[in-house]
């Protein structure tokens, strides 16, 4: 199997990365391709980390080495627990889910142009994104809705552009999907 030098690949991402932010503050990148080449980035520094990094320890159930010969697993519980474990009812609180909301102000009426800061709002419509960055990251984004008593016209506050419907996906858990694809097709 050949062998390649972890420092000059990582160098070498490094160096692309740096000529692609050159390009991106001189202009000459539209938007899309800034989006794209970021996220095709991302899976491959996901690649490096998972490739590069990755030893799978030599045990008994992946060599022929016999268990008494294979050294103790430091991380496993210390042998009081039988079965299958214990029965979990309810929320399991061993993930990290970090979960913002965030709400988009209507200040404007769209339709005639009048301040609407000080008009009550009626009401919210969300919009929510979940990604993963080495934690659940869950971000809400709750667009204020409310109504012009200048004109009656009902205002919705905007959106950010990467969430035109109600539920997506960031660039992190895209990059563990293509990850977990590559990682199938390899093996």
């Amino acid at each position: 199997m050949a062998t390649m030098n972890k420092t000059s690949v990582r160098e070498e991402i490094e160096r692309l990365k740096q000529e692609f932010e050159q390009l991106c503050s001189a202009g000459k990148v539209s938007p899309e391709t800034r989006v794209v080449m970021k996220s095709l980035l991302v899976v491959v520094e996901l690649i490096l980390a998972v490739f590069l990094e990755k030893k799978t320890r030599k045990d008994s159930k992946n060599s022929s080495i016999p268990p008494s010969q294979t050294p103790k697993n430091e991380t496993a519980t210390s042998g009081l627990s039988k079965g299958k474990g214990k029965k979990v009812f309810g929320e399991v609180n061993n993930t990290r889910t970090k979960e913002t909301v965030i709400i988009a102000r209507v200040t404007t009426c769209t339709a005639c142009g009048a301040p609407l800061d000080e008009t009550p709002c009626h009401g919210h419509e969300r919009r929510t994104k979940i990604d993963i960055v080495f934690e659940k990251v869950v971000e809400h984004i709750d667009a204020e809705i409310k109504q012009c008593p200048n004109c009656a016209a009902k205002v919705k506050g905007h959106f950010p552009q990467d969430m035109p419907g109600k539920l997506q996906y960031g660039n992190g858990i895209k990059a563990f999907a293509i990850h977990l694809v590559i990682s199938q097709m390899g093996g």
